[in-house]
């Protein structure tokens, strides 16, 4: 198993409140987090969608032959869709138009994965009724699942708590949907944040590995840094996991007061306690 590390620019909250997040631009952000990400001996980035929708076609370039000679590397994308671009109500035309831009970017950059959760985006409004909404999310998915194949990508669903979307709250509904949709471009996330809130256990990710693409480690409430609180849950999560050869990838996903201080804390955490 690898552990990454989630860089700055959610769309949903400020992963950094301090550190990197003042470098300057997107560009810098990457390459700046990267770099302190590995000098802490994390394995591997996930950044948002939206720091990569930043990059000018330079930088972008640039990044790309940083990558080519080993300089870079991102392998996970979260955040993907923006929180202004309504999945629900936007026209098809603007929806499809962003995936495509965006899974091309994305996939340039060489992340194997992007993460889908972008609760606010994908959160259907009053007026419809929740068989409505999730004709909508179906819709989409339909879109982000023919770029993903496209470029030899795959989204990953990312259930969120219901304190944050109304569409998607749980591993289990997220199971459920995925394997509906029975196609091979679109996985699953399990974010151990909100599967503490909704009350879920390591089960119904040993009964779904086959679909389950990596985690999501941070430690609630709060989204901390894994173990600011104890962490009994994700000691608990953690040890059924590996009794039963778990191996898949976790991203350590929180809300960091200081990343230089709390980003080797998190890594050594999860290394001793969890997995």
């Amino acid at each position: 198993m690898d552990i990454g590390v989630a860089l700055m620019g959610g769309t949903f909250m400020p992963e950094f409140k301090g550190g990197t997040a003042t470098q300057e631009t997107a560009f810098d952000r990457l390459v700046a987090g990267y770099r302190l990400a590995m000098e802490m001996g994390y394995d591997y980035i996930e950044a948002s969608a939206g720091e990569v929708l930043a990059l000018s076609e330079e930088e972008l370039k640039k990044l790309i032959e940083m990558k080519k000679n080993d300089e870079f590397a991102l392998r996970y994308v979260n955040s993907f869709v923006r929180a202004d671009l309504k999945i629900c109500t936007e026209s098809a035309s603007v929806l499809e138009d962003y995936v495509n831009g965006a899974v091309r970017r994305i996939a340039a950059l060489g992340a194997g994965v992007i993460v889908f959760g972008s609760g606010v985006a994908r959160k259907h409004p009053e007026s419809m009724t929740h068989t409505q909404g999730m004709q909508k999310f179906i819709q989409f998915l339909g879109l982000c699942s023919k770029a993903a194949k496209e470029h030899g990508i795959k989204i990953a669903l990312e259930p969120l708590n219901h304190t944050e979307t109304n569409i998607l709250n749980s591993v289990a509904e997220g199971v459920e949907l995925v394997r509906r949709l029975n196609r091979p471009e679109i996985v699953l996330l399990a974010d151990a944040f909100h599967m503490a809130i909704e009350g879920e256990t390591a089960e119904v990710i040993l009964d779904n590995e086959d679909i389950i693409s990596h985690l999501h480690v941070s430690e609630a409430p709060g989204r901390v840094c894994p173990g600011k609180f104890g962490g009994e849950y994700l000691i608990k999560l953690g040890e059924e996991l590996l009794a039963a050869g778990f191996c898949k990838d976790a991203t350590v996903e929180c809300c960091f007061d200081s990343f230089e201080k709390e980003g080797p804390e998190a890594l050594r955490f999860i290394k001793e306690k969890m997995l």
